[in-house]
């Protein structure tokens, strides 16, 4: 236990439990859930589109990165960076909204289900004759999953340590 002086941190807070979802109303769920299927849906459409979504607008793409090069933009900075950062953040909602659904001493679940979704996806694309399956997008999507769990794992506990703020 903390000494006097010192808070309580955010596990050993004495009115709340760590691993319990923060109180949500029923709308709030409901609002949760919907955004995690309109999620799905989207990315599930992306990722299964028989051609690569990107395949109307890569031409104009290449020339604003170009463009962009010519202007002092560095090297790296090229046509598989936008695609892999478009894939970390394809995926940050998705590990948000599953970590808001799980108990907080679970929140490791949703960046591992969002891996094995982009796994599932990178399969499920080896089927399509015009998309390319990779390692790359595994890696990347599994970055955005953990980043949106993270990010709301560190809100949570925030929460838990201090208390939601008091409207002004």
């Amino acid at each position: 236990m903390p000494y006097d002086d010192e808070a309580p941190s955010a596990l050993e807070h004495p009115r709340d439990d760590p691993g319990a979802n923060p109180p949500m109303t029923r709308a709030s769920r409901i609002i949760i859930g919907v955004m995690l299927a309109v999620c799905l849906a989207v990315m599930l459409g992306i990722a299964f589109w028989p051609t690569p979504v990107d395949a109307g607008g890569r031409v104009a793409l290449l020339a604003v990165i170009d463009r962009l090069q010519d202007a002092g933009a560095p090297r790296w900075f090229d046509y598989r960076f936008v695609e892999s950062a478009a894939n970390v953040v394809l995926f940050i909602p998705l590990g948000a909204l599953l970590a808001l659904e799980l108990p907080l001493r679970s929140w490791w679940i949703a960046p591992l289900a969002t891996t094995v979704f982009s796994v599932a996806i990178e399969l499920g694309q080896t089927l399509l004759p015009e998309r390319v399956a990779t390692i790359a997008d595994v890696y990347a999507n599994a970055a955005g999953g953990l980043f949106g769990a993270t990010v709301v794992l560190v809100v949570r506990l925030l929460v838990l340590r201090y208390g939601r703020p008091s409207p002004t």
